[in-house]
């Protein structure tokens, strides 16, 4: 599921303006709408990278060892990175299916850029919290 502030500027774009038939509708080609999306989009990278950050400090503490006893013992923290492995492949698809129907697959180069970029950063932390996910079953099961 796309993030509220990401979902409101879809609908914002999304939105019929007069004089327009609603199955015509396109991201409007100007640089100021493009470059809006592309700041959304770029503060939706920097929350993701955020979050991967913080996946890749608790699992240096696991190298580490620095944790005593088990680490998920309820299994909550693995619930949680499933639930956002799921959120990030959602976000990738529905991010990719917005792109071909609003874009027709094109738009300026910082819009591009900004959504290659959100792309990059949701596949390393979908990445990171999988490997994580091992290292939490490695790490209770010693």
């Amino acid at each position: 599921m796309l993030p509220s502030f990401v979902r409101q500027v879809l609908a914002t774009l999304l939105r019929p303006r007069a004089g327009r038939a609603a199955s015509g509708l396109r991201l409007p080609g100007g640089l100021f709408a493009q470059t809006r999306c592309a700041r959304h989009i770029d503060a939706t990278a920097r929350r993701i990278a955020a979050i991967g950050a913080r996946i890749a400090t608790l699992s240096g503490r696991l190298h580490a060892g620095s944790i005593p006893g088990m680490v998920d013992a309820d299994r909550s923290l693995r619930r949680m990175l499933g639930e956002l492995k799921e959120d990030l492949t959602a976000m990738r698809r529905d991010l990719a299916r917005w792109h071909s129907r609003e874009c027709a697959g094109r738009a300026g180069a910082r819009l591009e850029t900004a959504i290659a970029r959100l792309n990059q950063v949701n596949a390393d932390t979908h990445a990171a919290a999988d490997r994580l996910l091992g290292q939490i079953e490695e790490y209770d099961r010693a």
